[in-house]
């Protein structure tokens, strides 16, 4: 979704910067179109080429973070679970050495 949104925001940025730049430049009316056209094809293809990277980029850190924040609660688990009675070890007689 991100590709799209900054393909179509690029395409539409540099159709729109090249008709104000030909109207400046009072370029013929059949060239500043035409131009444009190419303008909003070329950095829409640029945009979606960008928006896909950014994509790559915020999912590897969201998958990065997510395992980070597993480990440290399994962390946590286990640490947790190993402070319980059941887990204490226990002599030959039965009996419970932390008593």
């Amino acid at each position: 979704m991100l590709a799209r949104y900054a393909g179509a925001s690029l395409g539409l940025l540099a159709f729109t910067i090249v008709v104000t730049a030909g109207l400046i430049a009072r370029n013929p009316v059949t060239v500043t179109p035409s131009r444009s056209i190419f303008a909003l094809f070329l950095f829409c293809l640029i945009g979606l080429v960008l928006g896909r990277i950014a994509q790559l980029v915020v999912a590897e850190h969201e998958h990065k973070r997510d395992t980070e924040i597993r480990k440290r609660y399994h962390g946590m688990q286990t640490s947790i679970a190993g402070d319980g009675p059941e887990n204490r070890s226990t002599d030959q007689a039965g009996g419970s050495i932390a008593s």
